[in-house]
């Protein structure tokens, strides 16, 4: 039986990849902190391992004398990727979270670090000019791994996913109109007259992905991202719909009441999926309006259970009086 020993196997992203490649005939050691892992995915064979990844005795004896593929969820630095690269003795391949982020314009600018958003091509593929490797910012430290682990003995995918969405999510973009639906507002304000697009990823495509490359070893990158991905307008119905509840979208021209989608319309940001359908045989395992029926039911627990997002970029998205304001300078 083949064997994949995931780092952050509990996780948003980890519980979906564990599922799919269990359900694929994998043995699958999800490894965190506690060393838990759900009912779900114990009742699929998923075992559970604790193992802290920032000590390296302890991620050795977890994986144990030998893997088939190592899946990294949260691998995120240059250091990550020397240690990926040290388990040369011990696992045959690697599957490495990345992200999007790490392309650039030709004027060198990224998704992070820079005032004016970057000019895309639509879409992206992976021949796509990357910023330089550094420790400025999550995009380049993002690089700084994937080139180490792109020089390294093992073969590494290298995952670049986008707008990442699903149960178990630290910062739920979702939140913002789900939260609103559960409160019972129909207005909502949405800015760039709800043409914003930037690419949607749903865990299970996510995992379907990672499932097809641990099983086809190489040295690549793959974006990952959603069919169709949708424009904020679109995520706001496909939310509303999720939740039986109706929106009445107040379109607003600029930023005045931003989103965690917004960006100017004539900037999208759209990943090609090609090479992964070309390469790995890649097909969409979902939608987003059909994903995202399970995070809102997932939200829905969360905001009974007292969960709040203050401290966080999503606070001010939240703050109804602020919003009502920004509606009614357009009124």
């Amino acid at each position: 039986m083949r064997r994949a020993v995931l780092i952050g196997g509990t996780g948003m992203i980890g519980r979906a990849a564990a599922a799919a490649l269990a359900r694929d005939g994998w043995e699958v050691v999800a490894l965190s902190r506690s060393g838990e892992v759900s009912a779900e995915l114990a009742a699929l064979g998923v075992r559970g391992a604790a193992a802290d990844r920032a000590d390296d005795a302890q991620l050795r004896a977890a994986i144990g004398d030998s893997a088939d593929v190592v899946v990294d969820m949260v691998a995120y630095t240059q250091e990550h990727g020397e240690q990926l690269n040290g388990l040369a003795d011990v696992a045959g391949s690697l599957v490495v979270i990345s992200s999007a982020s790490v392309y650039s314009d030709a004027e060198g600018r990224a998704l992070d670090g820079v005032s004016d958003p970057p000019q895309m091509p639509v879409p992206v593929l992976e021949s796509q000019p990357t910023v330089k490797p550094g420790d400025e910012t999550y995009s380049t430290r993002k690089v700084a791994l994937e080139q180490a682990l792109l020089a390294g003995p093992l073969p590494a995918t290298l995952v670049r996913a986008c707008a990442i969405h699903g149960p178990g999510a630290k910062l739920p973009r979702e939140i913002v109109f789900a939260k609103r639906a559960y409160d019972g507002r129909r207005r909502v304000a949405i800015a760039f007259n709800g043409e914003s697009r930037f690419h949607t990823t749903s865990v299970p495509n996510l995992a379907e992905l990672i499932r097809l490359a641990a099983a086809q070893p190489g040295n690549r990158a793959f974006n990952a991202g959603d069919p169709d991905p949708p424009a904020t307008l679109e995520v706001c119905r496909a939310v509303g719909a999720a939740m039986g509840h109706e929106f009445e979208p107040v379109l607003l021209p600029g930023d005045e009441y931003d989103n965690p989608w917004g960006a100017p319309p004539e900037h999208p940001f759209v990943v090609s999926m090609e090479a992964a359908e070309r390469e790995l045989g890649y097909r969409p395992a979902t939608t987003y309006p059909e994903a995202v029926r399970e995070t809102c039911a997932w939200l829905v627990g969360e905001i009974e259970a007292g969960r709040n997002w203050d401290g966080t970029y999503l606070e001010g998205m939240l703050d109804y009086e602020a919003e009502d304001a920004a509606m009614a300078s357009v009124a």
